[in-house]
């Protein structure tokens, strides 16, 4: 009997041990990712870690000499007090990049627009070179400017932006406040974000879908690449948020080659337009809806540009737009979407009130302008 208890025993001990030992091997196997028989080891997973490793040194070590540094050289006329109107020189910084061995960069628009003359400064030298304007599009925020080399250019390969996931870790390169070559990291925060940038030609300059990233961007960034962990551009950086910190933004890079070639092709995109400013209802309070004898919550009110289409058509300032080709519309991002949805020489359906009564108009789409290079 005594005999038979020491067996039990052993063979619960034994048991134990076994049932201890898988729970071990349980939890070490959940803390390194994966869950594998006994006896069977895994090897570490490929892929790039950025803690603790030389990833973002070895991008920017590789990368840095296809980002330039931007000098647009601009003139205005200043009111003088003891001699009246003079001209006065004033510069503009920004960032850029090549994209083909040509020669060809890309930037923002609103970093060489309006310009006089343009230079580009290359990595480790000192001497700016000239560079002219190939294309330019303000609706997109996108400039190609060319410089000629004596040797075929390093330049970026395009990525994906539709494939990059919110989290990845991204890496910026650019010219912060004169800083040349900076580089920063960070994460996507988000995708799709629109984004409204002030008065353009009477119509309010709305970016749709852009990245949004925490990577430090800072002014004298627009215009620098945005970039994966494999060197490949899926953003151009483009603004900084006023509403917070580490709130920055970036053209998605397949928005670029969706129009690279047309722009390319003819210095110049060609977008429908209205011809009118625009302002969300919502924004307003009750008492100036009241003034203008509206009831309704939602709609677009305009104030059309002389000679535009909507002045055209027949469009009054402070006519309230509540539907396009039947389709509602509560504030300008609807707006905005119906008309980029359709072409120049296009013609909308556009139902508004004016003074609490309901009309209805046809409005023939014309092509935006853009200011002169």
């Amino acid at each position: 009997m005594k005999k038979v208890s020491q067996e039990v025993i052993a063979l619960t001990t034994s048991r134990s041990i076994r049932s201890r030992l898988i729970v071990l091997a349980m939890v070490l196997a959940l803390a390194f990712g994966s869950l594998l028989p006994l006896g069977q080891v895994r090897a570490a997973a490929p892929g790039p870690d950025l803690i603790g490793t030389s990833i973002v040194a070895d991008i920017a070590e590789s990368n840095m000499s296809k980002v330039v540094w931007i000098t647009a050289n601009f003139e205005k006329q200043v009111q003088s007090f003891f001699f009246g109107k003079k001209k006065q020189q004033f510069q503009g910084f920004g960032s850029g990049f090549f994209f083909d061995e040509q020669g060809h960069i890309l930037t923002n628009a609103h970093v060489v627009a309006g310009a006089q003359s343009i230079e580009v400064t290359l990595q480790g030298q000192k001497k700016p070179l000239p560079a002219t304007v190939v294309g330019l599009d303000t609706e997109f925020d996108l400039a190609i400017l060319k410089v000629d080399l004596a040797e075929p250019a390093r330049y970026f390969r395009f990525g994906d932006s539709d494939r990059i996931r919110v989290g990845e870790w991204v890496v910026a390169i650019g010219n912060p406040y004169g800083l040349d070559h900076t580089v920063t990291q960070g994460i996507i925060s988000a995708k799709g974000r629109p984004l409204t940038a002030g008065v353009d030609n009477g119509d309010s300059t709305t970016y749709e879908n852009m990245l949004q990233t925490d990577a430090a961007i800072n002014p004298g960034n627009s215009g620098g690449p945005l970039l994966n962990l494999q060197g490949e551009v899926i953003g151009i950086n483009t603004a900084v948020s006023s509403a917070g910190q580490n709130l920055s933004f970036a053209i998605p890079i397949n928005t670029v080659k969706e129009n690279l070639k047309e722009l390319m092709a003819k210095g110049r995109l060609s977008h429908p337009w209205i011809g009118a400013a625009m302002i969300d209802l919502k924004l307003l309070d009750t008492k100036d809806r009241a003034a203008l004898s509206i009831s309704t919550a939602e709609g677009v009110l305009i104030g059309p540009v002389k000679g535009g289409p909507a002045d055209k058509a027949g469009l009054r300032t402070y006519d309230l737009i509540i539907r396009v080709d039947e389709q509602e519309i509560s504030g300008v991002d609807d707006l905005i979407k119906i008309i980029r949805q359709h072409k120049v020489g296009d013609q909308l359906a556009i139902q508004f009130i004016r003074k609490g009564n309901p009309l209805s108009v046809k409005l023939l789409l014309e092509e935006k302008p853009q200011p002169k290079r």
